[in-house]
């Protein structure tokens, strides 16, 4: 990380930094581009000892403070509902100041790894059916309460699901106790020294060959709202998710809302099935990397962007001809969900078909057509969710 890139964080020093006179930090168990994420003691405790704080860099700091960003906002109108499920919960929060100004940092409950890391543990980079159907469903769970809270995720990725199951005190302790706090070395800010701490996060119980029976227990919770939207309002950023799994309506920049989401839900499902990204476009000589992304999804989906689909399209100009022809790419070649998950001879034969038909209900390239998270759960691919 670049001094430059250090002088944007809030510098913490375990077991000895406190924040907002009650939260001692403890170690480091996160980091991002916008954010760490450390592992605090409460000393005032009201439910339970041990919190996370996500702490946000003076840059993600002034992006709440210009409403570019609202994650407070949503966290916040996420806290008001009786029952929470698949979504992080918000227990406090405040305005720290460090050498270089000043820091949001939101406390809520501790988490594991990402089910990124999970996959990544896999030596085909992939998940069993069982545990995908599993994750796929609580990650919806957590979908339908964000939607019904007119609340748009925009980044649902496996970077931002989260496998719980940290346990108790007791458990925490222990870990703590066996693993010392990772220090790889330090830093100098306005003449004082910090340590440059490893994350290093509460293991969870799961493993990437959990049996049947084991992953019926997994629990999981979406994060990541620094991008969210208010469904229905004017958004406040022009792009979002990753790349790889952007919706045709965000290259497009069309009106959007939840069915954003469920595209993204199609996009992660393939890669946890496969070890591979459904959507990898390229530039080439005569075409840019977003010519060759809606290429893709025409190829992969068997469908064409209809008249009115293009009408409400800012960009449509940018892609297409009049007669709603992509401009650079003249030859589009169908191909099949199925044949794109046989390939990897992961799936079993008779598993192909009820995840391509799952996968192609999330990729319309009409929002409209698209289900809603609820509808979704009931898919016939997701039957067996939590039935081992």
């Amino acid at each position: 990380m670049t001094s430059r890139a250090l002088e944007d964080r809030f510098p913490a020093r375990p077991g000895d930094t406190r924040l907002n006179d009650r939260y001692k930090i403890v170690r480091k168990v996160g980091t991002g581009v916008f954010s760490d994420t450390w592992l605090v003691q409460d000393e005032k405790p009201d439910i339970g000892k041990y919190h996370a704080a996500k702490i946000l860099t003076r840059d993600a700091t002034r992006r709440h403070e210009s409403g570019e960003s609202q994650e407070l906002q949503f966290l916040k109108k996420i806290a008001e509902c009786e029952d929470i499920d698949g979504l992080p919960v918000l227990r406090d929060d405040f305005v720290i100041s460090g050498p270089r100004g000043d820091h949001m940092c939101f406390i809520m409950d501790l988490l594991s790894t990402n089910v990124s890391s999970l996959r990544l543990q896999s030596p085909t980079k992939s998940l069993p059916s069982y545990l995908v159907k599993n994750i796929i469903s609580l990650t919806l769970q957590g979908l339908m309460q964000l939607h019904s809270l007119d609340i748009i995720h925009t980044d649902v990725k496996t970077d931002n699901i989260m496998v719980g199951g940290v346990g108790d005190d007791a458990r925490i302790e222990t870990f703590l106790t066996s693993e010392p706090v990772a220090v790889e070395g330090e830093f100098e800010l306005d003449g004082e020294k910090y340590p440059l701490c490893r994350p290093q996060p509460i293991p969870h119980q799961f493993s990437w060959n959990s049996s049947p029976h084991h992953a019926e227990i997994i629990t999981i919770t979406l994060i990541g709202l620094g991008q969210a939207q208010w469904a229905g309002k004017q958004p406040t950023v022009d792009q979002f998710s990753a790349p790889s799994l952007r919706a045709p309506e965000i290259i497009l920049q069309s009106s959007f809302g939840p069915k954003l989401d469920i595209w993204s839900i199609g996009c992660i499902t393939f890669e946890l099935l496969t070890g591979r990204w459904l959507f990898n476009p390229e530039e080439g000589e005569d075409w840019t990397v977003e010519d060759d992304h809606l290429a893709k999804m025409m190829e992969l989906t068997g469908e064409s962007f209809t008249p009115e689909v293009l009408q409400h399209a800012r960009r449509r100009q940018d892609f297409f001809d009049d007669s709603g022809k992509l401009l650079r790419i003249s030859e589009v070649f169908p191909g099949s969900l199925e044949s794109a998950l046989g390939n990897y001879k992961i799936l079993d034969e008779k598993d192909i078909k009820p995840a391509a038909e799952f996968i192609r209900s999330c990729l319309h390239l009409d929002p409209s057509k698209r289900p809603s998270a609820e509808e979704l759960q009931l898919a016939p691919w997701l039957e067996d969710a939590f039935h081992c």
